[in-house]
């Protein structure tokens, strides 16, 4: 193997390693030796490829803002909004749970926020996103209007952040499909249909936009060492 390919190759393994390590155990807890260990390298060729933590850090970091960045862009004002707000929040979702670099890029600026004492860019900006498109559905009748738009986007939120850790990654019923399912239950239609035959399963007689197609980019993503559905 030249050189080159080789060095490039030990390079992606130690961010996979990196990735994981930062998500599991943030930045103050990751271990560079540790990370080195897992790569079956001494620490000294870690920081050949990296020259500090801080520089490794911030690899995962601009990695996450760009992605999520080019998520809000996905935004179509073509499409109703549902379909929006089903393609950010699932394909957010599902970043989550495949893409180790995105979880450690997304648990270094939550730590970052909170020793300035607020939220990350990225809950700002989903927040607002999501408010906007879930008043555009409401308006159009495609959501349940007896909610304050506000209140649905801190609902879906917390949903969409708090389902990596309490819905189990693999399998049919994965965080993504979690926040489906909140849509599906948030849905003028499923309403309509829950008053009108009330039942535990009318609410999911229709499904939502994003249980019909897969949403949020997918080229690039990196299973990495802890990935949960390896």
């Amino acid at each position: 193997m030249p050189k080159q390919e080789r060095a490039a190759r030990t390079h992606e393994r130690f961010l996979d390693a990196s990735a994981d390590e930062f998500a599991r155990h943030g930045y103050a807890g990751a271990n560079l030796q540790r990370i080195a260990a897992t790569v079956g390298m001494t620490k000294g060729a870690l920081y050949a490829h990296f020259p500090s933590k801080d520089a490794l850090a911030a690899t995962f970091t601009s990695v996450f803002d760009r992605v999520w960045r080019e998520l809000l862009q996905e935004v179509d004002d073509a499409d109703p909004p549902l379909t929006n707000l089903c393609r950010i929040t699932v394909g957010f979702a599902r970043l989550m749970n495949t893409d180790a670099r995105f979880r450690a890029g997304l648990r270094l600026v939550q730590e970052e926020a909170a020793t300035r004492g607020g939220l990350p860019e990225v809950v700002t900006d989903l927040s607002a996103t999501l408010t906007r498109l879930i008043s555009d559905s409401q308006a159009r009748e495609e959501l349940v209007t007896g909610h304050s738009p506000e209140l649905i986007s801190s609902l879906v939120l917390s949903s969409v952040f708090g389902a990596y850790y309490t819905v189990p990654p693999c399998g049919p019923r994965d965080g993504a499909e979690q926040v489906c399912r909140l849509w599906q239950l948030l849905s003028q239609q499923a309403a309509l249909a829950a008053s009108a035959a009330p039942s535990a399963e009318a609410p999911l007689a229709q499904e939502a936009p994003c249980c019909q197609a897969s949403y949020g980019p997918t080229p690039d993503q990196h299973p990495g060492a802890g990935d949960p559905c390896r």
